[in-house]
């Protein structure tokens, strides 16, 4: 009986990652042409291909799209990649003959500007099939992460938001400072800082939460809110229908691309998130957290602090006193004594300029820059990015008696 002699083929296995609909055309075309299906085919470009690397599917080829992250960071996810034992085909807008060569020192096979076709990428040859951790260079420096600062308040009324958001407006919108800062709302029920700065909310905050693996660069200049060079914001209430539970763990997972693309994240957190998500929790550097001067507020501080000091000991904690709500009225020493930590700042009483800045829609620090309001917040930027372990505390004992006795 007669038979077909030549070799069957050896089919090469492609998954790709791309950022943009440019990408995406280009790489459905490679992937059918190849055999595959739409299920080879995954948005968050080359930075989200390297998170992955350790979940990446078993194919023999990662075709990814580059998008606006730095050539450093693209390096770093290529070595990444490259770690797996796949080949790493990159395509991108750059054309400069260095983003060509770094990527190819890093281990990418090939890298391909705009336009390109399906032949051109399919027409790669590729070496002898690698072995995993083929790579004997030194492993690249991990990609260093930004600090995250998040705000809570133990009651409500204590100026916790207005506090989150001016301080993110001091540390990447004032004069003298040129840190990019992102401004986290995530209290997803009532967040208001888009509305209290008279801005249209971000719905791409939802979809990002839909889908954390497609946030990169690309995707946060897009759906976030560029208040400012240097001050951008993500806020935005649900809407009926919307199940708030479903998009809250999504939180923990956009948190370090945030880190990777600002110099500095504030989370504006309500306290009930801040004891539910705890990986969400586990990602913050310092919590500032708004303390009145009442019973109740100074309770909830206590619990708050002996809890999160238990299942997060490297978590700093910088309690602040608010004014803005006068509550019981107890001294600054009787606040401190109780919850076993030293009152950093106390945030003054500031009716009447708050006021002013809510009619203009302008954070408090930029309508009063000369004002006790923004002297405080000022102190209290610093003191959150102080590198300095939290000091223990004594043992609790019965607030009445720290108070009375």
């Amino acid at each position: 009986m007669p038979f077909d002699a030549k070799p069957v083929r050896e089919v090469t296995r492609i998954a790709a990652y791309v950022c943009t609909d440019q990408g995406a055309t280009v790489a459905r075309s490679v992937v059918e042409r190849n055999g595959g299906n739409s299920n080879l085919l995954h948005g968050g470009g080359l930075s989200g291909a390297g998170r992955m690397s350790e979940s990446l599917p078993d194919v023999d080829i990662v075709l990814t799209e580059i998008g606006n992250i730095p050539v450093e960071m693209a390096c770093e996810c290529v070595s990444e990649i490259c770690r797996t034992g796949a080949d790493v085909i990159v395509l991108g807008e750059q054309t400069d003959i260095g983003t060509y060569r770094a990527l190819l020192k890093s281990g990418a096979l090939e890298y391909f500007a705009f336009p390109v076709t399906a032949d051109d990428i399919l027409s790669v040859e590729r070496e002898a099939p690698r072995q995993p951790n083929p790579i004997e260079a030194a492993p690249p420096q991990p990609v260093t992460l930004s600090p995250v600062v998040a705000v809570a308040g133990c009651t409500g009324g204590v100026g916790a938001s207005l506090l989150a958001q001016n301080l993110s407006f001091h540390a990447g919108g004032t004069k003298g400072n040129t840190n990019r800062t992102a401004l986290l709302d995530a209290d997803l029920h009532f967040g208001s800082q888009a509305i209290d700065l008279d801005r249209d909310e971000t719905v791409g905050l939802f979809e990002a939460l839909k889908a954390p693996d497609r946030v990169d660069t690309t995707f946060l200049n897009a759906t976030m809110d560029h208040v400012s060079d240097h001050f951008s914001m993500y806020s935005h209430q649900a809407r009926a229908g919307q199940n708030v539970l479903s998009y809250e763990s999504g939180l923990s997972r956009i948190l370090p691309a945030l880190r990777t693309e600002f110099d500095a994240v504030v989370i504006d957190l309500p306290r009930t998130l801040m004891m539910q998500e705890i990986e969400l929790t586990a990602q913050i550097d310092t919590l500032v957290l708004v303390i009145p001067a009442g019973f109740s507020g100074v309770t909830t501080a206590t619990r708050v602090i002996e809890r999160l000091s238990g299942e997060h000991p490297d978590l700093r904690i910088v309690p602040v006193l608010s004014e803005v709500r006068k509550d019981a009225g107890l001294s600054h020493k009787d606040v401190a004594a109780t919850i076993g930590l030293p009152i950093a700042v106390t945030l003054p009483e500031c009716g009447k300029a708050l006021l002013r800045a809510h009619r203009a829609a302008r954070p408090l620090i930029e309508s009063q820059p000369k004002g006790a309001y923004a002297s405080a917040v000022r102190k209290i930027w610093t003191t959150a990015m102080e590198t300095t372990s939290t000091p223990e505390k004594p043992t609790r004992k019965s607030l009445i008696k720290r108070v009375f006795g």
